[in-house]
């Protein structure tokens, strides 16, 4: 049984976060570096299972040549989702998993675990329904960023973790904290890194928000460094995108955003 207090509270939100912009990937490095992961692992003719997918922002991209599936706990987003060419179903992911052992290529959790009391027992479930060697994808936010120690530090309102500020996540992690629960449930961890740098601090980007419209000489800097690669019609987004996938991974855990590719290894 849906706990329905639980649900009454999802369904409001469903509107609440909807990522629809077209420059995603440059706002929240965390899309792309999920969708990065799954392309470099699978081209087509993959299962794909999206455990909390939201309105399908994440995983839709993948729709057509691959079959992917999602879990979620709100009717709103399961219909947007749906929409979206994801064939997805009402669930309550703290509930068993609706599918057979050894059944998807991928799973993705991604910003879903600091949302639910027992997430071992999900991110079991997850290994549970993966094929042996399959991909699992998880973020997190992380509790040790740099914005959290100096807020707590100071004594000041730690936006992160404080009621009423923060109303959804009730669990929090660390890079070595969810390393050592991915590894005793059976993973190998093959890559990790931190994301979405720019909520430490938002603004350094401001000056290079002002120039997305069309800056020139910031074109001309961009297709230098990236040797011609990307023609930038809006360059204050992209050099931002670079800025912050570099502190996410040379700064991982100071980063406020956590991923892990993981697989499955049955002994």
């Amino acid at each position: 049984m849906v706990r329905q207090g639980y649900k009454d509270f999802y369904e409001l939100q469903a509107d609440e976060y909807s990522p629809e912009d077209g420059r995603i990937n440059y706002r929240h490095d965390q899309f792309f570096n999920v969708r990065n992961l799954i392309q470099k692992s699978y081209g087509e003719k993959c299962t794909i299972l999206d455990v909390g997918c939201g309105n399908g922002y994440q995983t839709a991209p993948f729709t057509g040549k691959n079959k992917v599936f999602g879990l979620d706990i709100s009717e709103a987003n399961i219909e947007k989702a749906t929409a979206k060419g994801i064939i997805a179903q009402l669930h309550d992911i703290e509930e068993p998993i609706p599918f057979k052992d050894a059944t998807f290529d991928v799973v993705v959790c991604s910003e879903v675990l600091e949302h639910l009391f027992f997430p071992e027992e999900v991110i079991k479930e997850c290994y549970r329904v993966l094929k042996k060697s399959g991909l699992f994808i998880v973020t997190i936010p992380n509790l040790y960023c740099l914005r959290n120690r100096i807020s707590m530090l100071m004594g000041r309102n730690c936006n992160f973790v404080e009621y009423p500020i923060n109303r959804e996540h009730i669990r929090f992690f660390s890079l070595y904290g969810m390393m050592d629960i991915l590894k005793e449930t059976g993973f190998k961890i093959q890559h990790f890194r931190g994301q979405e740098f720019a909520m430490n601090f938002s603004w350094p980007y401001k000056v290079i928000w002002y120039l997305h419209g069309g800056n020139k000489g910031l074109r001309i800097l961009i297709r230098i460094a990236t040797l011609g690669r990307i023609r930038a019609e809006l360059p204050g987004p992209i050099l931002q995108f670079y800025i912050y996938r570099f502190l996410g991974w040379f700064l991982t855990r100071l980063s406020p955003g956590l991923v892990f590719a993981c697989r499955k290894c049955e002994i």
